[in-house]
């Protein structure tokens, strides 16, 4: 019983003293929650670790990261020591590049026989530091398994370890080393092997060399995620050997400059993120996952002066600035223009959708009657799923325009309708397409060997293989994050540094000598002709959805007016409802399609500046349609039904002569019915597949003959021809979600698209 309260009494010093210590190293513990949720709970970012496998200059991209968990787990380890006081008291701007934080230790106790509660809190002091450094690094390594098993690809990792299952095994062990007495114990038994410092050396550099081997065994395969895992857990070891060493580290090596070093590449990287802030395109030239880490660690080192210099001044200089910041990020959020979209005049008068109908038809009255068979009127819906979904609806219009020449668009097409990343691909092919179609050209869709990707057929491959997610990610955590908090200066926001950038690479692979950018011309000046009645065809309706924030209420972007029709009852106008406030106004396509396609936090949501009938200022939102139809089919089933009512009233003669066709461009995502969820997991839960759910109900509605899937798809790993086809080495990449697809993963949809050719051909066939 005695020996019972004893180990209670220990555990209560060592538990308080735990969390005494924790709120000295309270921003490291920021830090690592953020990247754990980071790579463990947010899709868009855990995709991240898979573009890092697949990437193009893997050999550049690994080690960047890898340098940037480094940095961050040295300082994560260091820092906390400039915050005690017999540390700062000495610390001058003059001094602190080079200054050696171990006054702390220099007043300790050295007999053996101290309290309990002194020689906890001095252990505490030297290790925790350490501690957390280690589960950083843990954490990004135990991501990886998290994604493998995210991803389904089963190996010899995923079915040995649990990822989450480790992660807590991991933290166990890290709290046993916390405790001096257990800590000690295992000291002794470890100093019984023989060591020296040739051992350490030769162990550390070791680790190095496995590092290297195993990044260039990279094949971009998805097996490969596995040797990134091991790389990942030999540079924890790496560092666990150092730090826990670090005494026969620091003989040999001079303790200013380490300490120098350390502070150096903190705030070299500070630099580097805050000199990215202004030039935000330089971003894209980096990893993703890169430019997470370093601006997490940047966010990092502003915490650290600020707590250092509150400790100089004697002031809570921290604990003020995030108040501060909290209270301004309501105030501001209230008057900010930063978010709002951009308006653009517009002299288009939209007509009625039964009007437009009508005439679509009229002009297709000599096409319908001469062929033979059954006329396809095509309805394409297109399913969300960031770039990935992008590029595939992409291709799929790029196939069906080429294999007909033309007449997919011309003649065939109905509509397009979709919601996300499948949406803003239906809007690239339809810029280009309708484009073309009013200057009485034929588009062209592939790409020639001259425009630098020589493996790639389309040319929507190479406006999908840009990077979109850098600049994004640097502006949430950097420019955008400090103009919320301060309101300050003025500048683009990330949804317009995106709209910038589609337009960029659009316009690099599609309207090379046009001064114009395409993408940004107001949205309903592409129906231009049909105003000025020239002999033209009517193009195809293009409907870009989105939804509005405050009311959840589903808002169709659209060339003609629909609100009086009964199968599109309850979907808003957005276009009507904006020329309320902006009389003959509209957007840009480009502005369309990001409200359509935001991602949660990455993208903003778009804002339209409103006066109320009290004559109160406020704005609208606007997010991702995927909310509330991750397909579109909602749109698309209200316009079939709308086109029958024309078809019987107008053209009697055409109905049987007409066969309408959902087309669904959808991803392959089957989810497998997941284990019984507790009472408190279960509401979550429910609302997390609501979507999924309530996209698969409507695409049995929209019927399943004509869904093209997108599937991973094998592709040779060399681009070249080999001479023995035997020897080709196949990989089947996983594609990610992101706004970033890899040469491997755009190369296997392309494949995708050759394989599903016959399934293509069929939507334009005649019965």
């Amino acid at each position: 019983m005695v020996k019972l309260l004893l180990f209670f009494q220990q555990f209560s010093i060592w538990f308080k003293i735990l969390l005494s210590e924790l709120s000295n190293n309270l921003i490291s513990l920021f830090f690592i929650l953020a990247l754990y949720f980071a790579l463990w709970h947010f899709p868009q970012t855990i995709d991240l670790l898979l573009i890092l496998n697949q990437a193009d200059a893997f050999l550049f991209e690994v080690p960047l990261y890898f340098f940037l968990l480094m940095v961050s787990a040295f300082l994560i380890w260091n820092i906390p020591k400039y915050f005690y006081y017999y540390n700062y008291k000495d610390i001058s701007f003059s001094n602190l590049i080079g200054f050696v934080p171990n006054q702390h230790y220099k007043f300790q106790d050295k007999n053996k026989s101290v309290r309990y509660h002194y020689l906890v809190k001095v252990h505490m002091r030297k290790v925790l530091p350490r501690l957390l450094a280690l589960l950083l690094l843990i954490i990004s390594a135990l991501s990886i398994l998290n994604a493998m098993k995210l991803f389904e690809l089963d190996n010899i990792y995923t079915n040995f370890l649990e990822p989450t299952d480790a992660l807590i095994y991991c933290i166990f062990f890290l709290f046993l080393l916390s405790e001096p007495i257990i800590y000690s114990h295992m000291q002794e038994f470890i100093n019984k092997i023989p060591k020296t410092n040739a051992f350490f050396i030769l162990l550390s550099v070791g680790l190095i060399i496995f590092i290297i081997s195993l990044g260039t065994l990279n094949t971009q395969a998805e097996k490969d995620l596995g040797n990134l895992f091991l790389s990942n857990c030999a540079l924890t070891l790496f560092f666990f050997t150092l730090s826990f060493n670090s005494y026969r580290f620091l003989k040999e090596f001079p303790q200013k400059l380490f300490y120098g070093i350390v502070l150096f590449s903190g705030f070299i990287l500070l630099f580097s993120f805050l000199t990215l802030n202004f030039i935000p395109e330089w971003a894209s030239r980096i990893n993703p996952l890169s430019i997470l880490t370093l601006s997490l660690l940047s966010l990092f080192m502003i915490s650290f002066v600020l707590i250092l210099s509150g400790k100089k001044l004697k002031l809570p200089l921290f604990s003020i600035v995030v108040v501060l910041c909290l209270f301004s990020s309501r105030l501001f959020s209230e008057s900010s223009d930063h978010y709002q979209l951009t308006i653009k005049p517009s002299v288009i008068e939209r007509p009625v959708m039964e009007q437009y109908l009508y005439q679509w038809i009229k002009d297709r009255i000599d096409v319908i009657e001469e062929r033979e068979g059954k006329f396809p009127a095509l309805l394409v819906s297109s399913e969300g799923g960031g770039s990935r979904a992008g590029l595939w609806s992409f291709l799929v219009h790029s196939y069906l325009y080429e294999k007909s020449n033309g007449s997919y668009f011309e003649e065939n097409l109905l509509s397009l309708t979709g919601a996300s990343g499948g949406s803003v691909g239906n809007a690239m092919f339809f810029a280009e397409a309708q484009l073309a179609m009013h200057n009485n050209k034929k588009a062209n869709f592939k790409t020639k060997s001259i425009d630098g990707y020589p493996a790639l057929k389309y040319k929507a491959s190479a406006v999908y293989k840009e990077n979109y997610l850098s600049v994004s990610l640097l502006s949430l955590l950097g420019r955008d994050l400090f103009k919320e908090t301060t309101s300050l200066f003025r500048f683009k926001n990330r949804g317009k540094l995106l709209e910038e950038q589609w337009s960029h690479t659009y316009k690099k692979y599609f309207s090379k000598k046009s001064d114009e950018d395409i993408l940004q011309k107001e949205f309903l000046s592409f129906y231009t002709n049909n105003a000025n009645k020239e002999k033209k065809r009517t193009a195809p309706l293009l409907l870009i959805n989105t939804t509005h924030t405050q009311t959840g209420n589903y808002n169709v972007i659209s060339p003609v007016k629909y609100a009086h029709l009964r199968p599109l009852t309850g979907m808003r106008d957005f276009i009507e409802n904006l020329q309320k406030s902006y009389p003959n106004s509209s957007i840009g396509l480009s502005t369309a399609m990001r409200i359509n396609a935001g991602f949660p936090y990455i993208t903003p949501v778009g804002e339209v500046k409103k006066t109320s009938v009290s004559d109160k200022q406020y704005s609208d939102q606007y997010a991702d349609a995927g909310y509330y139809d991750n397909v579109g089919g909602v749109v698309s089933k209200g316009v079939e039904e709308v086109f029958r009512n024309v078809l019987r009233d107008s053209f009697p003669e055409l109905r049987h002569k007409i066969d309408i066709k959902h087309i669904i461009i959808a991803n392959s995502e089957e989810r497998k019915i997941i284990k019984t969820q507790t009472q408190y997991k279960a509401p979550l839960t429910t609302l997390q597949n609501v979507r999924y759910g309530h996209t698969q109900e409507i695409i049995k509605k929209l019927g399943s003959k004509y869904i093209i899937k997108l599937q991973p798809t094998a592709i040779p790993l060399s681009f070249s021809e080999p001479e023995n086809e035997e020897e080709v080495l196949m990989i089947k990449p996983v594609l990610p979600l992101g706004r970033y697809l890899s040469t491997v993963a755009v190369r296997s949809m392309e494949a995708r698209l050759d394989k599903i050719k016959l399934q293509l051909d069929s939507i334009l066939t005649t019965k």
